[in-house]
């Protein structure tokens, strides 16, 4: 038939791309011939076609984006809740540590992308250090200490007392009487103040009298009488002063009529506890006939300051003051005394223990 070839032959044919430059006409066509040769190969031809730079293409969908972690269950239920919209959505199957991408149609499950932990490796070596402070280390009984094994630590730090800090804000107001710089044995009464005692270091409640107890003898107190000259000593009158919290000193005062003559000396005594106790007042008469008046001022054997305790009647000690006439001098006339107008003021004057 004429149509029916009288030889077939097969070609390789390599085909290569020649650049182009911008602005160079395409190549359009291409021409080659291929001879047989008298072996019968083939022979080889070359063919040079146009190779041109492309416009960019619309954008290709985003890589994987992780989405968290799923069930089989849950993984299945989204096949029917995700679209196109949605491509490369990625999950983690829990159950199975594979990941599922979706491609906008369906998923693609990729097996075995999320390994299983691994075994806990060894526990490391951890060994306690010292502690230091502004660079300086401190003393070794204080650093850290490390216990616990096999990963499970534990980790403390032995610190000296840090220093003060700065002043804090006042806090409330707390109670004095339930302080605990107020002796608990010590209980306030009405007009009690706190009183500090070196003894305890504490603070004690003590009576904190504003006045000045004072204890007066009026005329009606003491007694008139008229003695002999072989008379020296007559009793005028007594005072009881109660024991006080607190030690205190006499401040005496007063003035009594005496009757005797000039050659005779009489003197006006008070003294503690009896006639022959300690003398704290006295009052002499001058170089007179007749009836004058004796003025009495407290008296002290030894120099007093206010840092001593010098002339001092202790706290809770009773006393009884005893007044009485003596005759000092003069042997020939007798004398006497008056109370019409006699008088012994007392002050009981308070004095820190």
């Amino acid at each position: 038939m004429p149509n029916d070839p009288i030889e077939r032959l097969s070609a390789d044919v390599e085909i290569f791309a020649i650049p182009q430059r911008p602005g160079m006409p395409p190549m359009t066509d291409a021409v080659f011939h291929v001879r047989r040769r008298q072996d019968g190969a083939a022979a080889q031809a070359r063919l040079g076609l146009p190779a041109y730079e492309g416009q960019p293409g619309p954008p290709g969908p985003p890589g994987a984006v992780h989405q968290g972690d799923r069930t089989t269950s849950q993984l299945e239920a989204l096949r029917t809740a995700l679209d196109g919209r949605n491509i490369n959505w990625a999950y983690r199957n829990s159950q199975t540590n594979d990941q599922w991408v979706w491609t906008g149609d369906d998923f693609v499950i990729y097996h075995g992308v999320y390994g299983t932990p691994g075994p806990v490796g060894p526990p490391p070596q951890i060994d306690a250090g010292p502690l230091t402070v502004g660079g300086n280390q401190v003393d070794p009984a204080f650093g850290v200490r490390v216990g616990g094994s096999a990963g499970v630590y534990t980790v403390g730090i032995d610190m000296p007392p840090p220093p003060p800090g700065e002043k804090g804000d006042p806090g409330p107001s707390g109670s004095i009487i339930d302080s605990v710089d107020v002796d608990e044995s010590s209980s306030p009464a009405d007009g009690d103040g706190l009183v500090y005692v070196e003894g305890t270091g504490k603070l004690e409640w003590r009576p904190a009298s504003t006045f000045v107890p004072e204890y007066v003898i009026p005329p009606s107190g003491f007694t008139s009488q008229s003695v002999n000259a072989t008379t020296t000593r007559i009793n005028l009158a007594t005072l009881s002063l109660p024991a006080m919290p607190y030690p205190y000193r006499l401040d005496i005062s007063g003035d009594i009529d005496v009757d005797c003559r000039a050659s005779t000396q009489i003197d006006i005594e008070v003294r503690v506890g009896a006639s022959d106790g300690p003398l704290v007042a006295l009052g002499r008469t001058g170089a007179a006939d007749g009836w004058r008046p004796v003025y009495i001022r407290s008296h002290s054997d030894v120099a007093i300051t206010p840092e001593t305790m010098s002339a001092t009647t202790p706290a809770n000690v009773d006393l009884v003051l005893w007044i009485g006439a003596v005759k000092r001098a003069g042997s020939t006339y007798g004398w006497g005394v008056r109370a019409d107008r006699a008088q012994l003021r007392v002050r009981l004057l308070r004095v820190s223990a």
